[in-house]
Parts: structure tokens; sequence; C-alpha cells
């Protein structure tokens, strides 16, 4: 029982791999997402173990070869979730030890190896942990508003600009263009009728931030706007709940992780480190090295040795480059 098994599953993607005892990792399997209180716990441990057959037959080893399973299950919420994940897990992996936490915790482990810090999510939506020196851990889930649920909200925000822009609340920016193209509307009074007329056309705007991150890269007054406001209560947020928590002073590491992030001079994430910097002076504010399973399997190497050292982390960079799993950062 000499391997890891890292599970990380979000509403988009299932993703499993596998790591040998010296911290490497032998195989890797995306399949499709769930999120479990909407879907049934049934049905999302199906599409785990699904993904999961996948990645032990690339491993070309069994179940019975593993020895620990770590999984960051999105919508372990609140008390009780994380029993409820690991009792179904157990059942599936009865010889093994499970853990099962928040996929945002994962996403620390995916960027640092210390023990004690916290860790900012934003993807589609947005999430944080916190990992205090006495043991406590708060993961904030659905204590953050809509307005800061990640691309979601950044796209709200950044179409909002658009109709204010129409109307001489702001000046002309190349949002309403993007905006148009995207959605195939010949006026912005055609988007906003789809915007607020048209079922699931919302939600699909949160394609759009790579569009938005790009123009405010450019220099678009607005669409920069537009992510400092997001930026600037975002980290307002965060970084209450970390000085709740008692961490604010502390020398630790602040992990950034999720799409919204991604990217080499993101100038969102140069926004929110900056801010960051600002609240929790002393800490040490950094973007995920990884993809959040590889921080699984490095949770799951420390359960199973007690450490993780330069050897191990040595050995997780060289396979996980390989597999294509490391942040552009």
């Amino acid at each position: 029982m000499d391997y890891i098994l890292g599970i990380d599953q979000g509403s988009t993607n299932t993703r499993a791999a596998v790591m040998d005892s010296n911290g490497s990792i032998v195989s890797y399997r995306a399949g499709e997402g769930s999120y479990f209180p909407r879907y049934g716990v049934e049905a999302s441990m199906g599409l785990v173990m699904a993904t999961v057959q996948g990645a032990l037959k690339d491993a070309s080893i069994s179940a019975d070869d593993l020895g620990v399973v770590v999984a960051g299950v999105s919508g372990i919420d609140f008390n009780g979730d994380e029993l409820l994940i690991h009792n179904a897990l157990k059942d599936r992996f009865a010889h093994q030890d499970i853990v099962a936490c928040n996929d945002c915790e994962i996403a620390f482990y995916s960027g640092t190896t210390k023990f004690v810090g916290a860790v900012l999510c934003a993807g589609t939506g947005s999430n944080a942990g916190f990992f205090a020196p006495d043991g406590r851990k708060f993961v904030m889930s659905d204590y953050i508003k809509q307005s800061l649920q990640g691309g979601s909200a950044i796209a709200v925000r950044a179409i909002e600009a658009v109709f204010e822009s129409e109307i001489g609340m702001w000046p002309e920016t190349g949002l309403t263009g993007a905006f148009l193209d995207f959605a195939g509307a010949g006026s912005v009074g055609e988007l906003l009728k789809r915007y607020m007329k048209e079922e699931g056309f919302s939600t699909r705007t949160k394609y759009m931030v790579p569009q938005i991150l790009e123009l405010a890269q450019s220099g678009d007054t607005v669409a920069r706007v537009v992510l400092s406001a997001f930026a600037d209560d975002l980290c307002a947020c965060f970084s209450a709940a970390m000085d709740k928590m008692g961490m604010l002073e502390l020398d630790c590491d602040i992990v950034l992780a999720g799409s919204v992030f991604t990217g080499r001079a993101n100038i969102l994430t140069g926004m929110v480190t900056e801010r960051l910097s600002r609240y929790a002076e002393n800490a040490n504010i950094i973007s995920a090295r990884f993809e959040p399973v590889i921080g699984a399997c490095i949770m799951g190497l420390r359960k199973k040795r007690g450490d993780y050292d330069e050897q191990a982390a040595l050995n997780t960079a060289i396979s996980a480059i390989k597999l294509g799993l490391t942040r552009a950062v």
C-alpha cells in the first residue's frame, strides 16, 4: 500500500492523480464534475470512481495498492459534510486512510509546503481557507457574498459597467464591443434585453473573464476600475476573516489559486497581491504551483510519511511538469 490517491471534484471536472511514496505523480485522469449537494452523494461518487479507475489503470495498480486517499470536494461547506463524503469514500476504499475536505484546502497545499497559512481561491466562484497555528481551520464558502464569487461576479460587474457606460455613467469602454461580440448583439439595448430575459445568458457571461482581464491589462479604464473594485472588496472580506482567526500578523503563506488568478502578468493577481500585502504585512503571498489535485496528493504523502522533504518536492515538480499539472504564474 505504497501509493497515494488524490481527488479533486468540482462542478466542472473531477480529477484524480496517483503519487508514489517518493512524491512522484505516476498517473492522472480528468472526468466529468459534480456538486454533491445538488446531485447527491452517490451520483457524485460514481463520477469520482469512474475517474479514479482510469488513473489506477494508467498507474498499473489496483485500489489495494493505495495507502491513503485524499479528496477535496466542492460542497463540503457545513458541519457533517466531511463525514458524509468520508463515509462514502470508506465504502469504496475500506482499507485505506481517508481524508475528505473542501476543495480549497487541497488548493492550499498546491502552493505551499507549510501547515499554517491561508488560501484564496477564485475560479467560477470564490472560496478561502484559513489554517491556524493551533490547528483550527475555517473555510469561508457561502459566507462569501455573490458579488465576490469569482469569475461569475467579475462578469456581472463588467456587463453592468457596459450598461452604465451606455447611459453616461462611465466613459466609452472596450468592454462594450467585447460583450456585443460575445452575445452576437447589434446594440447595447439588445444586449440588455438578452441579459435580462434570456434564460442562462447571464450565467454564460463568466466565459468573458479572460477578455475582461486582457482589456484591463491593455489599459481600458473601465475594465481596470471593475477589477480594482472587485479586488478591494474581496481582499477586505478575506482579511477580515483572517483577522478573526488571529492570523493577520503571522509570517505565513497566502496562496492564490484558481483560474481567475492564472497566467503570467495577470493584472488581477497583481491587484490582489498588493492589497493583501497592506492587510497582512508579514505574509508571503504566492501563486499556486500545481493543479489542486496535486495538493491532495501532497496532503496524502504527508499523512503517510509524516513529512514532505526536498527530494519529494523535487520529484513532485518534475512529474507534474511532465503531466502538464503545473500552473502558469
